[in-house]
């Protein structure tokens, strides 16, 4: 009977894992990742940038973005572009192009992480299928630039910590499904569940951007240049070899920042949610900022790589 028990909670734990809706950072930190890549591109790799925004032009929805690149300057344009493509996987969640577990991939940091050893969610998947596809000179245009929003908002998503790892105690037997069953309160009183706490830093955590500073992807760029985070950044492999570092560090970060302190203590109740201190609420701020920085400069690595990887292709295509 207790093996049975047991054997059931882990089925419900599976389904409710792979019918999760987490999503990492918010829309506009995603737009933030977006506009990082493009600026790199635009100084680090500007043939690739070219051929990427060629691709772009093709995409299936290139015409519903009008509305927002609508008023910029052509080069502002080109940034908004990558903007949007960073968010266009959240976009469009429920239509028939979402794939709700490309988003994430969890395992348990924290707690009984011997009780369930696997990982949730296809991100690695999502990843490899979207590298190959932007990689693959003879793919359909339109295609490859689907492939492009998907790496920008993959690659941005797994630098959220608690989208590689959630805990499982006996406050959430079932895990707290990457933070989003657990409550804590900010400084400022309001109440977040820990997934949110993390995607929602830029913007809902009363920071402001730096003096003279007047979008958030330039002032990380300027407080987290890639001098900065050469650690992070100077990782070579292939690119599925490279993605699983990241899940791999991610995680870590949710073991070590993401549960611990005062978010040890977050409940399943929001009305008895523990406040977080302002010195855990300055290390989750600065934390999210180069996490979202490192984000940027990674997709636009990776971009370049693949659009490389595509003209380094031996192969005729079939006409």
């Amino acid at each position: 009977m207790i093996v049975r028990r047991w054997l059931a909670g882990l089925a419900a734990l599976a389904a409710a894992l792979s019918s999760s809706t987490a999503l990492a950072w918010s829309e506009a930190s995603h737009q933030v990742t977006g506009a990082i890549a493009w600026q790199d591109l635009k100084a680090r790799h500007p043939a690739e940038l070219a051929e990427l925004l060629g691709l772009i032009r093709q995409h299936q929805d290139y015409r519903k973005f009008q509305p927002f690149l609508a008023g910029f300057s052509p080069e502002l344009q080109e940034r908004g572009a990558f903007e949007v493509l960073g968010r266009w996987p959240d976009d469009i969640r429920g239509g028939p192009e979402d794939h709700p577990d490309w988003h994430y991939q969890l395992r348990v940091v924290y707690g009984r992480t011997w009780l369930w050893p696997f990982e949730n969610g296809n991100a690695a998947f999502g990843f490899g299928y979207n590298y190959t596809k932007l990689a693959n000179p003879c793919a359909p245009a339109a295609e490859r630039a689907k492939a492009i929003g998907w790496l920008i908002h993959i690659v941005g998503d797994v630098q959220q910590p608690l989208h590689a790892g959630h805990q499982m105690t006996d406050t959430f037997s079932a895990t707290d499904r990457a933070g989003e069953l657990a409550f804590v309160k900010r400084p400022n009183g309001v109440v977040k569940d820990l997934h949110h706490f993390w995607d929602e830093t830029l913007d809902d955590s009363g920071v402001t951007l730096p003096a003279g500073q007047d979008n958030w992807a330039d002032a990380l760029i300027a407080i987290w240049p890639r001098e900065r985070l050469a650690r992070e950044l100077s990782r070579e492999g292939e690119p599925r070899m490279l993605f699983a570092s990241y899940l791999d560090e991610s995680a870590e970060l949710a073991r070590l920042v993401g549960y611990h302190g005062t978010f040890l203590r977050a409940t399943a109740d929001p009305a008895a949610a523990p406040m977080v201190t302002p010195a855990e609420q300055a290390e989750g701020i600065a934390l999210a900022q180069r996490r979202i920085a490192t984000g940027g400069y990674r997709i636009a690595d990776l971009l370049a790589r693949a659009i490389r990887d595509a003209k380094a292709a031996t192969w005729t295509c079939p006409v």
